[in-house]
């Protein structure tokens, strides 16, 4: 699978004053610590801060999420079906949860955001990564309901070694043996950072400690240490 022109994503405005950093990337990618690391370097410099991810527990908990996730049941779920609830989730989850909080003033930091179902099951679910990845890079309703979303300050994309990803993976509670391909891992995140280069994300090497990887994301945190008015400008 290639994609030559990555479309741009026509996220929403932010009601601000408050700023959205995102962290997407694969699983295994090293979203999660990454999350917990910005949060407690704003929270330490005094930066009101809310932590949150998605899918929400609520798409976690569908049925059909289960179907996928715990049985590997793509015959009795419909991909589009799939990728269509992951946006209501994602829009949903902008109003009630992430909008209030920026509309305070506090800067959300979101594990997952636009990109959220690539790395959660298409890693294991093949015959459903077609139909997200279509709707990601071509499909117009997708794209569209984009509007629908909050645009972030900041966006990070995580990428690592598939020897690192599958490493971090199979520590995981429950997941020691876990199905692995690393050529397919190498696939799906060379796609993600040429979506992530169309829309103005931050590709970040998350293959080394904790400590290092926040490093290479401080300097972009200027952006959100601005005021509202002097944000960069980005379509």
């Amino acid at each position: 699978m290639t994609w030559s022109d990555a479309p741009q994503l026509p996220f929403g405005p932010n009601p601000g004053p408050g700023r959205l950093l995102t962290v997407d990337g694969l699983d295994g990618s090293g979203k999660t610590t990454l999350t917990a690391s910005l949060r407690d370097h704003l929270t330490a410099a005094g930066v009101p801060v809310l932590t949150t991810r998605l899918p929400t527990t609520r798409m976690r908990e569908t049925d059909f999420f289960r179907l996928l996730r715990d049985q590997g049941r793509t015959d009795l779920v419909d991909p589009v079906a799939f990728e269509a609830a992951y946006m209501v989730d994602r829009i949903q989850h902008c109003r009630t949860v992430i909008e209030p909080a920026l509309r305070e003033g506090r800067t959300v930091i979101t594990d997952r955001y636009a990109l959220s179902s690539v790395g959660t099951l298409l890693l294991r679910l093949p015959e459903v990564r077609r139909t997200v990845l279509d709707a990601l890079f071509s499909d117009l309703w997708f794209i569209d309901l984009c509007r629908r979303l909050i645009r972030p300050d900041v966006s990070f994309l995580l990428w690592t070694e598939p020897e690192t990803g599958a490493r971090r993976l199979r520590a995981r509670p429950g997941e020691a043996d876990a199905g692995f391909d690393p050529l397919e891992y190498a696939e799906l995140q060379r796609l993600l950072l040429e979506l992530a280069a169309a829309n103005h994300m931050v590709p970040i090497d998350s293959g080394g400690p904790p400590d290092e990887v926040l490093a290479a994301c401080l300097p972009h945190l200027e952006e959100i240490r601005r005021p509202a008015g002097q944000r960069g400008g980005r379509p």
